[in-house]
């Protein structure tokens, strides 16, 4: 009897513990966005591959959505997924330059406000983003900008 009940806390406490996020702090926070802009931009260069999108989504939960009202709404993970490799395999990234500049970083609990400055046309424009995070992995990305 003693054997069962001790197997069943085993179980319980592994099943306790597997259901609960780790919750990252400030810094953690932040230097996960530095790593989601880092492979952002490496997939926007010219000679990017698929490995590139890849390594990207490996940073994202299952349940990933991607939210831009201005430019379609609400993108699941696998149709950014999608995305990302039909302009990839169309020729579509060709930058040589990295796009995105991270400027201010506002943490919260499990979300990061950001903002990011990028050179188009020859103007200097300012996007705001929110990373928010279950564990090390971003859950979802909302922007704020057109």
């Amino acid at each position: 009897m003693k054997q069962i009940l001790l197997g069943v806390l085993v179980l319980f406490s592994t099943l306790v513990s597997a259901s609960q996020v780790e919750n990252l702090a400030k810094e953690q926070l932040q230097e996960r966005v530095h790593v989601i802009n880092t492979l952002q931009n490496a997939i926007l260069m010219k000679d990017s591959k698929v490995a590139d999108v890849d390594a990207l989504f490996a940073n994202f939960t299952d349940d990933f959505e991607y939210v831009h009202e201005v430019y379609g709404g609400t993108y699941s993970r696998q149709h950014l997924y999608d995305n990302y490799v039909k302009f990839l395999h169309a020729g579509n990234y060709k930058r040589t330059t990295p796009r995105y500049k991270i400027m201010t970083m506002l943490a919260g609990h499990n979300a990061v406000a950001v903002e990011r400055q990028q050179m188009l046309d020859g103007k200097l424009e300012s996007h705001l983003s929110v990373f928010e995070f279950k564990g090390r992995k971003i859950s979802k990305i909302i922007e704020y900008w057109q």
